[in-house]
Protein backbone atom coordinates (compact mmCIF):
# COMPACT_ATOMS: atom_id res chain seq x y z
CA UNK A 1 0.00 0.00 0.00
CA UNK A 2 1.47 3.29 -1.11
CA UNK A 3 0.84 6.39 0.93
CA UNK A 4 2.57 8.86 -1.40
CA UNK A 5 3.23 8.78 -5.10
CA UNK A 6 6.92 9.09 -5.98
CA UNK A 7 6.30 12.14 -8.15
CA UNK A 8 4.59 13.99 -5.32
CA UNK A 9 7.46 13.26 -2.96
CA UNK A 10 9.97 14.35 -5.61
CA UNK A 11 8.18 17.67 -6.16
CA UNK A 12 7.94 18.34 -2.41
CA UNK A 13 11.62 17.57 -1.87
CA UNK A 14 12.60 19.76 -4.82
CA UNK A 15 10.48 22.60 -3.39
CA UNK A 16 12.15 22.23 -0.01
CA UNK A 17 15.66 22.27 -1.49
CA UNK A 18 14.99 25.28 -3.72
CA UNK A 19 13.36 27.22 -0.88
CA UNK A 20 16.27 26.49 1.47
CA UNK A 21 18.87 27.45 -1.13
CA UNK A 22 17.19 30.71 -2.10
CA UNK A 23 16.57 31.67 1.51
CA UNK A 24 20.19 31.03 2.46
CA UNK A 25 21.51 32.88 -0.60
CA UNK A 26 19.31 35.87 0.13
CA UNK A 27 20.46 35.94 3.76
CA UNK A 28 24.10 35.63 2.67
CA UNK A 29 23.59 38.57 0.33
CA UNK A 30 22.59 40.71 3.28
CA UNK A 31 18.83 40.92 2.92
CA UNK A 32 16.50 40.91 5.89
CA UNK A 33 14.86 37.68 6.97
CA UNK A 34 11.34 38.54 5.70
CA UNK A 35 12.80 39.26 2.27
CA UNK A 36 14.76 36.02 2.35
CA UNK A 37 11.64 34.05 3.27
CA UNK A 38 9.74 35.68 0.42
CA UNK A 39 12.54 34.75 -1.98
CA UNK A 40 12.46 31.15 -0.77
CA UNK A 41 8.69 30.98 -1.04
CA UNK A 42 8.79 32.43 -4.53
CA UNK A 43 11.32 29.84 -5.60
CA UNK A 44 9.26 27.03 -4.12
CA UNK A 45 6.17 28.35 -5.89
CA UNK A 46 8.10 28.37 -9.17
CA UNK A 47 9.06 24.74 -8.69
CA UNK A 48 5.49 23.82 -7.82
CA UNK A 49 4.14 25.56 -10.90
CA UNK A 50 6.58 24.09 -13.44
CA UNK A 51 7.86 20.72 -12.23
CA UNK A 52 4.58 18.72 -12.21
CA UNK A 53 3.86 19.64 -15.83
CA UNK A 54 7.39 18.54 -16.82
CA UNK A 55 7.02 15.17 -15.04
CA UNK A 56 3.86 14.18 -16.95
Amino acid sequence: MKIFDERIVFVLVAMLIVAALLTSLALAAGSTWPTALLAGGGGAWGVLSTLPSILR
